[in-house]
């Protein structure tokens, strides 16, 4: 009979915690999302590992090691750039960036992470980078990018990009 009492008494306390801790959850989630599938559910914080992924493949990226990139992405990733247009896998969008201008250089300014379901793996990364492209002489064009990434176990499922002038 003791121990039957002390299962009862854990199971409470155990029980007490988990909706302690559930409810602290919910009252961290901000924001709506357009899901239908999951429409309990909002924005949380995401992890810092996720964000240093992001740093480390700027690094691959900006030294233009692009088969080092490679580890950092699914192979079939799915990349759309500023212009619209769409890569369905890996080998494709490192084509893509071997033909981009080499001069091209850029400021890597902010990056969060965000999750919509920390139980269920993949956060939103987004960050920010402040793009200079050399013209003639000493003329040069500024524009910012921002990337919106999906990541999972530590690889880019998916990768956009949107692009705003600088006035």
């Amino acid at each position: 009979m003791k121990n039957i009492l002390r299962l009862l008494v854990a199971s409470l306390l155990l029980s007490a915690c988990t909706t302690q801790n559930t409810e602290a959850a919910k009252e961290r989630m901000i924001g709506f999302h357009p899901n239908p599938d999951i429409p309990e559910l909002q924005w949380h914080l995401g992890t810092q590992g996720a964000i240093d992924r992001v740093v480390a493949l700027d690094k691959e990226w900006s030294s233009r090691n692009f088969e080092g990139m490679r580890e950092y992405f699914v192979d079939t990733v799915e990349v759309t750039d500023p212009s619209g247009k769409t890569t369905n896998n890996f080998e494709e969008f490192k084509a893509g960036l071997e033909a981009d201008d080499p001069s091209v250089s850029w400021d890597f300014q902010y990056a969060y992470s965000l999750d919509i379901d920390p139980s269920q793996g993949g956060e939103h990364v987004q960050a920010g980078f402040k793009i200079t492209v050399p013209g003639e002489e000493d003329d040069f064009t500024e524009y910012y990018i921002h990337e919106s990434y999906f990541i999972k176990d530590g690889k880019v499922v998916s990768l956009s990009q949107y692009k705003q002038d600088i006035k």
